[in-house]
């Protein structure tokens, strides 16, 4: 009787999580998962949470060790272990309250915009990120992602998002300038789905170029895409990812190139740079999830690896609207089968998984939706 017990009870618990993830997410008219308004609040509270929490924090390596408080060094951004893992939270907690503006979280998330783009913080902000590591600091991911976040801000329908905005560009002044200095300067790059990756680092600094009307960075970034990445063919999607790498490489630079061609011209560039992937027979092994039973500390990296392909595959097809049916069905199916399996380790307590990956799972279903 004891053992039909414990088995009910387990049944019932597996019943009730799948009834809770299943309302994090809901199908478009295409099957693609978008979020419901229980998973923006799911998320909303994880990285509210997270911004919130000082320690753990890497600052070792890089701050003096006479400083240990985070929020001495990062008055905006010291939660979420690391200064991009808060940056990009930031930008989900914006996108969310874009997305729902009446949230049962929108008060938290009010208030933590206000404190975190409050002008005197940001400027502490702005000095710290030109003088660490030479200007190299968080370049060009970290540096990237808030650029991603200005871009966010400048669409918010919000009374104060205007004035955030505002406070954000001592900021945006000293990343923008590192941008233009930086690309011009090098000749050839590698692929990467980690930090040091070149196309997610100009993805985001083309969108916010575009945006803002930077028409000088405009021009240097698409430039520096071209030089990088115009003749590079044939990639094993298949491959990845990279060591620890937590993003996928080589869509990153997919997702980059569509913002440089026509439709013509990247239809025709994609065919020869991912073959694969628009070969109906061969797209599942090309987009195969790499399964993992432990989805905690490294290898959460895994589950970001997906998240990240989803929201390249979701960039492509804004911008193949003539691609063939049953390849993008194709698509879809490994898309919402890879945010399935990344969701397996979200929301559990884990803060070294759910302090990067919250936001990670908003931008992949509506980072460019």
């Amino acid at each position: 009787m004891r053992r039909f017990t414990l088995l009910f009870i387990i049944v019932v618990g597996c019943f009730q999580f799948c009834v809770v993830r299943a309302q994090l997410v809901k199908t478009d008219d295409s099957g693609i998962y978008i979020l419901a308004q229980q998973g923006a609040s799911y998320f909303a509270k994880l990285s509210l949470h997270c911004t919130e929490i000082k320690f753990p924090h890497m600052v070792d390596d890089r701050i003096s060790y006479k400083e240990k408080d985070p929020s001495k060094i990062w008055p905006s951004f010291y939660g979420c272990y690391d200064w991009h893992s808060s940056v990009h939270n930031h930008w989900c907690l914006v996108k969310l309250l874009k997305l729902y503006p009446n949230l049962p979280e929108r008060d938290e998330i009010e208030d933590r915009l206000d404190f975190a783009f409050n002008k005197d913080r940001i400027l502490v902000e702005a000095q710290r990120v030109a003088l660490m590591e030479k200007g190299d600091f968080e370049f060009p991911y970290g540096q990237s992602w808030f650029l991603k976040l200005a871009e966010e801000l400048s669409s918010l329908d919000h009374p104060k998002a205007k004035t955030w905005l505002k406070n954000c560009k001592p900021l945006l002044k000293v990343i923008e300038e590192k941008h233009l200095s930086y690309w011009p300067s090098i000749n050839e790059v590698r692929f990467s789905g980690s930090h040091d990756s070149p196309a997610m680092g100009i993805s985001f600094a083309l969108d916010y170029a575009r945006t803002f009307g930077r028409k000088n960075l405009e021009t240097l970034l698409i430039s520096a895409a071209r030089r990088f990445y115009a003749e590079k063919t044939n990639v094993p999607l298949d491959a990845e990812p990279f060591g620890w790498d937590f993003m996928s490489g080589y869509l990153l630079v997919a997702d980059l190139m569509r913002k440089v061609y026509d439709e013509k011209e990247f239809s025709a560039w994609l065919m020869a740079y991912a073959p694969d992937l628009m070969d109906l027979s061969k797209v599942e092994e090309a987009l195969i999830i790499k399964r993992e039973k432990v989805h905690t500390g490294m290898k959460s990296h895994w589950d970001g690896f997906h998240l990240n392909r989803i929201w390249c595959l979701n960039g492509l097809m804004m911008d193949l609207p003539n691609l063939d049916p049953s390849l993008k069905a194709a698509w879809v199916s490994q898309m919402n089968a890879m945010w399935d399996y990344a969701q397996e380790s979200i929301g559990k307590g884990n803060y070294d998984v759910d302090h990067w990956l919250s936001s990670f799972s908003v931008f992949a279903l509506h980072g460019y939706r």
